[in-house]
């Protein structure tokens, strides 16, 4: 009798391997009867080509337009570097002058002053904040243009401390709350005028209250001293470098006073070196970057400062028994 022939060792590998491939595969739920494992996905999630970022709230910068104004695309934000340029109005919120019909219209931001010039021409004192400017009170010298969209723009953008920006070809924006401009460079405009020296006589700071009770500010000799509620209530160290006061060993006198707060504040102020910007009528702007505080130069005409003068002096008399001074003017 034949005995059966044996089964190919290698041929039986072959068919387990297939069966076990064929159940891992899902073939098992196909067999009737039986009790199939629970279908489930057997292919591995692919590994991440890179961590995950962590975004901590600590380490965001914050946006560049806080305030919500917008450029163009193709600018990017830029700190404010303009000053001792000119600038051509190429176009108003997207749309070209020249299809405007409108006055060639240009933009001149000198050491102190800024100007435009279309159909009205304009000038103001202005400051460098962090990522813009700030305008003082602006002087017209021409007639009113109120038919002109380039002016009425060009007034708009540059009293809403607008947003810069700069593109590839050299162009920048200036991008306020309800309008742009876009503008190309052009040689700069006139010199700014000469301004009165800082010690001819002392500036009245123009916050707000009361004029008799505003902080008046002497700079004389390398120092510098504010006059709030008391004699030299702020005092320092000062120079003149780059359109910068450079302010050094500011103290604060402990004095009686309704508005210590402010008065620290406005030490505070001052310790950071603010930017200057001088008038030709004796107006001052600082800035710390962040905040402006405006100031005018007293004449013998200006009772805001004799009053306050003559207030703090007059309890300094009393007090030690001297003479009363005053501030000096001019």
């Amino acid at each position: 009798m034949n005995r059966p022939p044996r089964p190919d060792p290698r041929a039986l590998r072959k068919v387990l391997k297939f069966v076990a491939l064929w159940l891992a595969l899902g073939g098992g739920a196909w067999l009737g009867g039986c009790d199939a494992a629970p279908e489930r996905d057997t292919v591995a999630d692919p590994l991440p080509l890179t961590a995950p970022a962590v975004m901590e709230d600590d380490t965001v910068d914050p946006p560049p337009n806080p305030d919500g104004l917008q450029l163009a695309p193709g600018f990017a934000p830029l700190a404010f570097d303009l000053a001792g340029t000119g600038w051509l109005v190429t176009a108003v919120d997207g749309v070209p002058t020249a299809d405007l019909q409108d006055d060639l219209a240009t933009v001149h931001f000198g050491g102190s002053y800024l100007r435009w010039l279309g159909c009205n021409q304009m000038e103001s004192l202005y400051i460098p904040l962090t990522r813009s400017f700030a305008l003082g009170e602006p002087r017209q010298t021409t007639h009113d243009c109120t038919d002109s969209a380039v002016d009425a723009a060009m007034a708009s953008v540059l009293a809403d401390k607008p947003l810069i920006g700069r593109n590839r070809e050299g162009k920048i924006m200036l991008a306020g709350k309800t309008h742009a401009i876009t503008l190309s460079q052009i040689d700069s405009g006139p010199k700014d005028p000469e301004a009165p020296p800082l010690d001819a006589a002392p500036f009245e700071i123009m916050s707000p209250g009361a004029p008799g009770g505003r902080p008046v500010l002497a700079l004389k000799n390398g120092s510098f001293a504010i006059w709030m509620d008391c004699p030299a209530a702020i005092s320092g160290s000062l120079r003149l470098v780059e359109g910068k006061l450079r302010t050094g060993n500011v103290q604060v006198k402990e004095c009686e006073s309704y508005r210590s707060t402010a008065r620290d504040a406005l030490a505070d102020f001052f310790r950071v070196s603010p930017a200057i910007a001088r008038g030709r009528g004796g107006e001052l702007l600082l800035s710390d970057g962040k905040q402006v505080i405006a100031a005018r130069q007293c004449s013998n005409g200006s009772a805001a400062c004799r009053r306050t003068a003559s207030a703090i002096h007059a309890a300094e008399a009393q007090e030690d028994g001297g003479d009363t001074a005053v501030i000096p003017s001019r």
